[in-house]
């Protein structure tokens, strides 16, 4: 599993409640839950001012902690979500086993965590299966809030995105991504002129939703190229954009270790090189 960044859950107790109110945390991507000493509320986790609050007992984190470092050889770091759209995520790096669950777990039965830890320790695929089937049981838990109509179309003359979209996310994903997929608008270049680039695929982080270009719809297009472009877009929720100096990086390292990972990887550059004119002409 590649390396990625994930922050731990900090043990702050040094904080203060004027402390707190003095200086409030600014984060802009979901952090892991930061552990608030019991003088100010109890055993709790509680996500920092910029995210919906959240509070999750931290007996019930510990126990669930236990378990994995049970059936883990190394050290175990559990961060408590309230992700919308990743359920699980999980990496290793020099065998410490860093992992994020959605809170929906923590009150879970025996038997579906004894699958959860199956799953992110030894990747069993019955287990996946399991764990998908308890994630759609319980979607009810997931923070809701205002969508966009957005009109889907993923059937396509040549390749099924829904299909190929399952299937990616059951392989590298384990069944726990949730997003939406559909073929983007057709555009053309301007009257008379030539493409000199073309995007094919996007990922919207608001709208979960991943947007193929329609030029893919072709016959002579592989379906794993077209899996490789949904893999590569479904990646872009797992590791957002970071800043360095006054730059997005899009891709930083963690991300193309992870892309490296897809099964037909090196056939997909090689397929996407060799064909490359041709896609800007479709």
């Amino acid at each position: 599993m590649a390396a990625r960044s994930v922050v731990p859950v900090m043990n702050a107790s040094w904080f203060s409640e004027r402390h707190l109110r003095a200086h409030p945390l600014n984060v802009r991507t979901l952090p892991a839950a930061i552990r608030i000493p019991s003088r100010i509320d109890g055993q709790l986790l509680v996500f920092p001012t910029g995210t919906p609050r959240l509070f999750v007992h931290e007996g019930a984190r510990q126990a669930l902690e236990r378990r994995f470092t049970a059936a883990h050889p190394g050290p175990v770091v559990l961060s408590i979500t309230d992700n919308r759209h990743a359920m699980i995520s999980h990496s290793q790096k020099q065998n410490v086993l860093r992992v994020r669950l959605h809170h929906m777990f923590l009150g879970s039965s025996p038997r579906i965590l004894d699958a959860l830890v199956r799953y992110v320790v030894k990747d069993d695929r019955d287990a996946s299966q399991e764990i998908g089937r308890f994630i759609d049981l319980n979607s009810q838990m997931l923070a809701r809030r205002s969508r966009r109509h957005i009109p889907l179309h993923t059937s396509g003359k040549h390749h099924d995105l829904l299909r190929i979209l399952d299937e990616v996310n059951a392989r590298y994903f384990g069944s726990t991504m949730r997003p939406l997929i559909s073929w983007g608008t057709r555009t053309r270049p301007a009257s008379g002129g030539k493409r000199k680039t073309i995007r094919l695929g996007s990922y919207s982080p608001v709208d979960r939703l991943v947007r193929v270009n329609p030029a893919l719809d072709r016959a002579w297009v592989p379906r794993y190229f077209v899996a490789f472009i949904v893999y590569h877009e479904l990646l872009h929720h797992y590791y957002p954009a970071t800043l360095g100096g006054n730059r997005r990086a899009l891709h930083p390292p963690e991300f193309l270790e992870r892309e490296r990972q897809f099964r037909n990887y090196e056939r997909a550059i090689a397929w996407e090189k060799t064909h490359q004119a041709r896609l800007l002409r479709a």
